[in-house]
């Protein structure tokens, strides 16, 4: 059965707009292997990837020059060996390879051409597939449309990881911008509430404040299980400059997928690759990386371009955080700031959620499903949305 362009549209705008995908499928009458084609080439490139491609490829193989073939398996076999500063965080994959291809002045093929380049080589060795898990359907669970840098950043803690030969511990705390992928990333000694702001601070004065900070329920961000309705630090800094911060699900760090990525790409290259004597020397390794990750690695989703060359091409001017900003750890407001703190959870077969390790009756019959529950500070009331409509309400005094 023939598909169009707008019936494809339409099954992805009804899954960004929170239908699980079996629903999807089911009315409009198609294969899920037809739905998951088309999310998955949606992901990859946007509602160009929705679009027919040409009945006939661009790059036919045997127009691939001998010398651009010899110049992919040169350019892939230098980067492997990363033993050169420009060679030792870079990224190997086709995109890379065809990116440098561009700069070095080539008229390359098709990123697919490369990629097959490189198997006919044997440098690409086939990941098998995984065993496919049952598919857990998110009923309602809250999206947001991200259409420019700064709207939504995540904020994330790697480790304790060891250097060899010593037992002290280093945690990584890494940001990331969802829209452009620019990231910030600092090693420390510890995971203390006083760590992520004064990292935080740094990072803002870098990469612009946010309007919403998402993160997990850890205690470094959260406070403390003992005062569930005190703020944590963290989160007296986002009420004191106007951003809204949200804790993810308990226990579902893929909600924070996009820096969840990039932990796992920094530990492949950095943690597990290169050799590291002592803490200054993790520091400036770190430092380095930041710059490679933001300045050299290019993105799919940015058709190409590595973030800070992506923020130029929209003309992102981001609010930096002044130079001499300082924030006391003891700080409190004098009066209840015009701020919000949210929450995203998933309702239990009780019909409970939990927020800070306290449990509020919402309704048995939204079981399994997500809602968007929000402590507006300055009215002191929990509000709790469920498919963007309100459905509850609690008081709810936050102390700040």
């Amino acid at each position: 059965m023939e598909d169009s362009y707008q019936e494809r549209v339409i099954a992805i705008r009804r899954r960004v707009g929170g239908e699980a995908p079996a629903v999807i499928y089911a009315s409009m009458h198609r294969s899920p292997s037809w739905f998951f084609k088309w999310w998955a080439r949606y992901e990859q490139c946007g509602l160009d990837g929705l679009k027919d491609l040409p009945k006939a490829p661009k790059h036919q193989a045997h127009q691939t020059s001998e010398e651009i073939e010899k110049a992919i398996v040169t350019l892939r076999t230098l980067r492997e060996k990363r033993d050169t500063d420009e060679t030792k965080y870079a990224l190997v994959g086709a995109d890379a390879i065809h990116r440098e291809l561009r700069d070095l002045g080539y008229e390359p093929p098709s990123v697919r051409t490369v990629h097959r380049v490189m198997a006919r080589h044997g440098l690409i060795v086939p990941v098998p597939e995984k065993e496919r898990v049952r598919e857990i359907i998110d009923r309602h669970y809250p999206t947001f449309e991200i259409t420019r840098p700064g709207q939504l950043q995540q904020l994330d803690f790697v480790g304790p990881n060891y250097l060899t030969g010593s037992s002290q511990k280093y945690y990584f705390v890494t940001l990331r911008d969802v829209c452009s992928r620019r990231v910030a990333l600092e090693a420390g000694k510890d995971r203390k509430a006083l760590t992520v702001v004064g990292f935080l601070i740094r990072a803002w004065q870098k990469m612009g404040i946010p309007s919403l900070l998402q993160h997990d329920n850890g205690l470094e961000f959260r406070g403390s299980n003992r005062y569930p309705r005190s703020a944590g630090l963290v989160t007296k800094l986002c009420l004191a400059l106007g951003v809204e911060t949200l804790f993810i699900p308990y226990r579902q760090p893929q909600r924070n997928g996009s820096l969840e990525n990039f932990n796992g790409l920094f530990q492949r290259l950095v943690l597990k690759t290169q050799k590291i004597d002592d803490f200054q020397h993790l520091q400036k390794e770190v430092a380095s990386f930041e710059e490679v990750a933001n300045s050299k690695h290019p993105h799919i989703p940015l058709k190409g371009k590595t973030s800070l060359e992506y923020e130029s091409l929209v003309h992102f001017v981001p609010t930096l955080l002044a130079e001499d900003f300082t924030f006391n750890s003891r700080f409190r407001f004098e009066e209840p700031p015009d701020g919000k703190v949210s929450f995203i959870c998933r309702i239990r077969k009780s019909g409970r959620i939990t927020i800070a390790s306290e449990k509020f009756e919402i309704d048995a019959e939204l079981a399994w499903q997500y809602v968007y529950a929000t402590i507006f500070v300055k009215e002191q009331k929990l509000k709790i949305f469920h498919n963007r409509k309100l459905i509850k309400e609690f008081d709810y005094n936050l102390k700040v």
